[in-house]
């Protein structure tokens, strides 16, 4: 058979659905072949689109999600995309094509090394030279992907590769055994979490990718523990749970950071690095940390770990919470939580628009729904506003933090979950850097909100500008009329300026069944969060 064949009966076997991408004159053996596989082709219209949708499909599903360009500026394309699956640890599968081999020791046309570009932000890196290594290659990438601590794998596969002659078939998928750390260990962490005088648990990305929001949650209640989440692990534990202390990250909201403050042990479940420093709640590091992870911490001065209990999530905390006994009711962070739920709670004033936004989109949102939040001022509003009413289902990119990132996502939601409302929020600034896949979206026939926040600047860019006391510059620009750009690509348009309008254009936007564009014009987009 063709390699390019065995390359697509490998993917089908690994339960590939959809590969991201945009063809090449370097793939087209793999496109032809994958033309007549059970592998969607989904063509988006940039590269780094492609690479952020199968970020997001790794995200919600727990498989690596396949993106496909081509050499040169198609392999570069996909690169932020990439990086943002490995810091998110996000697992995904990147495959480019590249030139004949005979012309890799020479200057040729789009020819530049890319297995050197991947090589800092992948778990795996790996040219396929030789069409019988195609299975061993390919069973290892999505191992790789989703082991220990997930992430990307890039593969890059010359065009006289895909084209020999080759004799083979995928390998078996074999089970992976659950780890659980000893019993010494998950004792000794029992004791350090009964001794504690004020123990918190501080939940992070790795207990997403874990699905092991049942698991936390037995833990929390069993052992009275209270919990705060970081920006990317909202939603384990209901709003009114009398143990959720919320959101923590970023130094946005002193009060945010309190609960940690008062700890003298934190309980890091798949906390990752790139969430939240340690110096901000840390910094004279007197706290102890147990981390509890499918990984080794990362040394950290600030990050000072008594124990690591590193293994499969699920079975770690399960066997931890039958050696826990109930601790004495947390007073101290009842008066936390309590002036915590009167700010979250409370009405927003008619002049905070993007606050009334995020207390409209929690009250009103079917709990199934899928937030997915891009990257600038309202990231923030989103992480400490937005109240979930289930686990795993907000996105906010927060490793690479890569803007753009929201509109490729609500597609893979879309064809992930569809049964599900998929509300993507997003600034002027980053919809615009991705806004091609709308036609993408409007071509694949899905339906999702997007809500663009419009105040013609980097607002983000310009409250740090503001906060380091240095002169406000270099942060405005202008936008189309999104009206007339909603209506070129066939979508649904309502426009927002104040607080009373936004309920009733969001009932209406979701409950069309259509793909919306929602303008939301701010006026001044400098909002403290206090």
């Amino acid at each position: 058979m063709k390699a390019s064949d065995l390359v697509v009966q490998c993917l089908e076997a690994e339960g590939v659905e959809y590969i991201f991408g945009i063809p090449g004159e370097e793939t087209i053996d793999l496109i032809d072949s994958l033309s007549r596989s059970s592998i969607q082709f989904v063509v988006t219209r940039h590269e780094q689109g492609a690479a952020f949708m199968a970020d997001v499909y790794g995200r919600l599903t727990g498989k690596p999600g396949v993106c496909l360009a081509t050499l040169g500026p198609g392999a570069t394309n996909l690169i932020t995309g990439v990086a943002n699956a490995h810091l998110d640890r996000s697992p995904l599968i990147a495959i480019t094509g590249q030139t004949d081999r005979s012309q890799l020791h020479k200057e040729s046309h789009q020819n530049i090394d890319t297995i050197q570009l991947y090589k800092g932000i992948t778990k795996y890196n790996q040219q396929i030279a030789s069409a019988h290594t195609i299975p061993e290659i390919i069973r290892k990438a999505f191992a790789l992907a989703t082991t220990d601590s997930f992430g990307a794998v890039h593969l890059q596969l010359p065009v006289d590769v895909a084209r020999d002659t080759v004799v083979g078939s995928p390998l078996p998928i074999g089970r992976k055994a659950k780890v659980c750390p000893d019993k010494s260990s998950l004792h000794t962490a029992a004791q350090l979490i009964m001794e504690a005088k004020r123990p918190i648990i501080l939940v992070g990305n790795g207990a997403v990718r874990s699905r092991a929001w049942k698991e936390i949650r037995q833990l929390v209640e069993k052992a009275n523990l209270p919990l705060v989440n970081t920006f990317m692990a909202k939603g384990f534990l209901p709003f009114d749970h009398p143990l959720n202390l919320f959101t923590v990250g970023g130094s946005f909201d002193p009060d945010g950071l309190l609960p940690l403050h008062e700890a003298d042990l934190v309980i890091a479940i798949g906390f990752d690095f790139v969430e939240f420093d340690s110096k901000f709640w840390n910094e004279d590091k007197s706290r102890k940390v147990l981390s509890i992870h499918t990984t080794y911490a990362e040394t950290d001065a600030h990050f000072p770990v008594e124990l690591d209990l590193v293994g499969d999530l699920r079975e770690t905390i399960k066997a931890l919470s039958n050696l826990l006994n109930r601790r004495p009711e947390p007073v101290d962070y009842e008066k936390i939580r309590v002036r915590r739920m009167k700010k979250l709670r409370a009405i927003p004033s008619e002049q905070d628009l993007p606050h009334k936004v995020m207390w409209t989109l929690s009250k009103k949102l079917p709990k199934e729904s899928i937030v997915i939040s891009d990257v600038g001022l309202h990231k923030i509003w989103v992480s400490f506003w937005y109240q979930p009413k289930l686990p795993g289902q907000t996105i906010i990119f927060n490793g690479l933090a890569s803007m753009g990132a929201s509109l490729p996502g609500a597609l893979a939601s879309c064809l992930v979950k569809p049964n599900c409302p998929v509300v993507i929020i997003t600034g002027d600034g980053g919809f615009l850097m991705n806004a091609q896949e709308l036609e993408t979206a409007k071509r694949l026939g899905l339906s999702f909100t997007i809500i663009i926040f419009n105040d013609q600047r980097y607002s983000l860019i310009e409250k740090h500008q503001c906060n380091a006391n240095i002169a406000v510059t270099q942060i405005s620009f202008t936008n189309p009329d999104f009206n007339l750009f909603a209506q070129s690509f066939g979508v649904a348009y309502r426009r927002v300026t104040n607080t009373e309008e936004f309920p009733q254009a969001l009932t209406e936007a979701v409950d069309s069944g259509e793909l919306n564009l929602m303008e939301i014009v701010i006026r001044n987009p400098i909002i403290e969060i206090k």
